[in-house]
């Protein structure tokens, strides 16, 4: 009877043991449910609002984007119709002629020949200008000095351009002896010809200077200036 009482004190100890190690074995369970839950829990609160803030910043640089593409396509816009607009200027400018090469004589004078009527030339050389017209031909840097075969006739192209315009005074100072003497040989020989003579001027326009006598002496001019 006593190793009976001892077995079942000894088995009901083997119980008790089993039930205390089964419930140890639960609340851990139970316990780490409730803090993987709770850990969850926090991470989806910490992250919805970066998440919330990301779909704002996404909201916001769509409803912005529009507007900064709409300031720059009219900035491209605008640079266009710049870029246009000058090109139209340069277009109605019409020709630099400050950087055009400048003309040789002799092409003008063959212009004007093609334009008016020009009797039979002589072409002056160095020392024809220097004897007659007191003109000395190493200050010029180009020149035509055209008059009339016909010792009647007073037509004459004279076309000069200086090396230095220093040199000026003394250039048209030679043409007008050379108008005086002219008109003054003309006066009683050919009153005609001394007419077209007294119409006559020497001109300058910077280093170019010009004496035309000849009926059609406006036309002529007018093509000079047009050349010059």
């Amino acid at each position: 009877m006593k190793s009976k009482v001892i077995r079942y004190r000894i088995f009901a100890g083997m119980v008790c043991c089993l039930l205390a190690l089964s419930g140890c074995k639960k609340n851990p369970s139970s316990s780490t449910n409730q803090v993987d839950s709770e850990s969850a829990s926090s991470v989806d609160s910490e992250s919805a609002p970066e998440s919330k803030k990301a779909s704002d910043d996404v909201k916001s640089d769509d409803s912005t984007k529009p507007a900064e593409d709409a300031k720059k396509n009219t900035a491209d816009s605008k640079s266009e119709d710049k870029i246009k607009n000058e090109e139209d200027s340069q277009d109605t400018a019409g020709p630099d002629k400050s950087n055009k090469e400048p003309v040789a004589l002799m092409d003008l004078y063959n212009k004007i020949a093609e334009s008016v009527t020009l009797p039979e030339m002589y072409f002056a050389d160095e020392d024809f200008m220097l004897n007659y017209y007191g003109i000395d031909a190493s200050k010029l840097e180009d020149y035509v000095f055209a008059s009339c075969v016909d010792s009647t006739s007073t037509d004459s192209i004279i076309l000069i351009r200086l090396k230095d315009e220093a040199s000026a005074d003394e250039v048209v100072e030679g043409l007008n002896m050379v108008l005086e003497q002219m008109s003054a040989e003309m006066e009683n020989y050919n009153p005609e010809a001394n007419e077209l003579v007294k119409a006559a001027e020497v001109r300058r326009n910077g280093k170019n200077i010009d004496l035309i006598i000849h009926q059609d002496r406006e036309a002529i001019l007018s093509i000079i200036d047009s050349a010059l």
